[in-house]
């Protein structure tokens, strides 16, 4: 089964100023919501994945990404419209079935990156982060860990 990003939401959990995991509320294509839930090691994980792909698209001439900074615009302006809400009950509820126990990278296309997640439960979830949701949800990660002032 694949998760396809429409829109995305973050907030991290923690217990005594600790943190547990990033809560990652995704809404897919036909607007169901999935909850995930990446402890440190899961998360480090999919920022690696993230920060080399964005390494990538900054690499590129200046002119091309001006080019391409105009396509993503649009892209980014319907998943801002499209953002899941994040409800308290739900992080204080979390379900451990859909914590992120690992992640590998299983394909790497110039248009996608599709990370398979094994969770908790024993299942496997393909997450597809398309080309202009790379920035998106790196940012969103970065704003959830700086909100919960767990910067270290």
């Amino acid at each position: 089964m694949a998760l396809t990003i429409k829109g995305l939401n973050t907030g991290v959990i923690r217990h005594n100023d600790k943190f547990i995991a990033l809560a990652l509320k995704v809404k897919s294509l036909r607007n169901k919501e999935t909850l995930l839930f990446f402890p440190v090691l899961a998360l480090r994980d999919l920022l690696i994945g993230l920060e080399h792909r964005l390494y990538l698209q900054h690499s590129l001439p200046e002119q091309e990404q001006e080019k391409r900074q105009k396509a993503k615009s649009s892209h980014v302006l319907k998943m801002h419209e499209n953002i899941p809400a994040i409800l308290r009950e739900e992080l204080e509820n979390a379900d451990v079935n859909q914590r992120v126990e690992s992640l590998a990278l299983s394909d790497n296309t110039e248009k996608v990156l599709t990370f398979t997640l094994k969770l908790h439960n024993g299942s496997h979830l393909d997450l597809q982060v398309g080309e202009w949701q790379v920035e998106v949800l790196v940012m969103a990660i970065i704003h959830a860990i700086n909100n919960a002032e767990m910067r270290e």
